[in-house]
């Protein structure tokens, strides 16, 4: 008798969290805003990516961001998803991911905003944990300082630091920050948690011309990425479309130069200068996952096209060019579609 009863309680609970499952997923455009991928990237193979932050809400406004304008420049965020929504939305991708023969390397936390203004982020670490992959952050290490923040960081693997200057004038004109920041604790916490984590870190440095594109820069950001100790220092120029039409990679010749004294004095620097072929993936639903990504950053318009494979996936696509909803544009010399949207500044506390 007391079996039959645990059974019978076994399977309602078994019912109502499918329903559960199935009232999460049944936003797809959310889901794929959020949960998106796989993507290719150039440090860490294929990737599920996570974007749980309020969309375009950072405490940075990057002259070179890909996203676009920082629609909400704050300090503070909420998640888009509980950790539970989270992990089923995670889960579902992964089924799907499996279904047309991938594997992701990585869970990547990184979009439009920083992940770590994300409160639940370590939570949704843990719980992602069960999925048997390794669990990467891409943060812009501006509230680094913060003990909690630095916590949330512990349970990744792998943590990429953003560190584009030691300059505080330098960090001023090219991260835009919010008001309330202070550079020296920034610096100061990235020093704290490289000596605290045990988990792979590294560093990541855009050079965009004219700004911390020069020997000085380079000869200062050295001494301080060398005590750091990390597994490597990236350096990058501009992939997309920036937000400022000024903030592009440096000159040839200038690049040239910057590369040989990066690699002279950087430990462990490694330069990723130069785009690589792009792949897009959509495992579900083609316009809903084409504009998640679109969300967090231009897209090639020929790995679109090369994906695109079948009539219905061609006319989503021209319809969405036609009724404005994303537009084309030419950036160093390649096509790229956007998202046909342009979000105010404002800054909150």
């Amino acid at each position: 008798m007391n079996n039959q009863i645990i059974t019978r309680f076994k399977n309602i609970a078994k019912k109502i969290s499918v329903k559960l499952e199935e009232n999460i997923l049944s936003d797809k455009s959310l889901k794929c805003k959020v949960v998106y991928g796989p993507v290719k990237t150039r440090r860490l193979g294929l990737v599920l990516g996570i974007n749980n932050a309020q969309s375009k809400t950072c405490s940075y406004n990057c002259v070179y961001c890909p996203s676009g304008k920082t629609s909400c420049c704050s300090t503070f965020s909420n998640s888009c998803l509980s950790p539970y929504e989270l992990y089923i939305s995670v889960k579902n991708k992964l089924e799907e991911i499996k279904r047309n023969g991938q594997k992701v390397d990585y869970i990547l936390f990184a979009g439009s905003g920083d992940p770590a203004l994300d409160p639940n982020l370590s939570k949704e670490i843990s719980l992602l944990r069960e999925f048997g992959h390794k669990i990467a952050v891409y943060t812009n290490s501006s509230l680094i300082w913060n003990e909690n923040i630095q916590e949330n960081l512990m349970f990744a693997d792998y943590v990429s630091l953003k560190v584009d200057t030691v300059s505080e004038d330098t960090w001023l004109n090219l991260n835009r920050p919010h008001p309330r920041l202070r550079f020296d604790h920034i610096l100061n916490g990235i020093e704290q948690f490289a000596k605290r984590f045990r988990g792979t870190l590294a560093t990541e440095t855009t050079l965009i011309k004219d700004i911390n594109d020069n020997a000085d820069e380079i000869e200062q950001l050295s001494k301080y990425l060398n005590e750091l100790k990390c597994e490597a220092s990236y350096f990058l120029t501009p992939l997309f479309p920036p937000t400022k039409s000024f903030a592009v990679g440096p000159e040839p010749i200038v690049l040239e130069q910057l590369s040989q004294l990066i690699k002279e004095k950087v430990m462990n620097s490694v330069l990723l200068l130069e785009s690589e072929t792009e792949e897009f993936f959509a495992t579900d639903n083609f316009e809903d996952e084409l504009m998640g990504l679109l969300s967090l950053h231009p897209v090639a318009v020929d790995s679109v096209k090369q994906f695109v494979n079948n009539e219905d996936n061609l006319n989503t696509l021209n319809n969405l060019v036609a009724n404005n909803i994303i537009k084309e544009i030419t950036y160093s010399e390649r096509n790229f579609y956007v998202e046909n949207i342009e979000p105010n500044l404002s800054v909150a506390s």
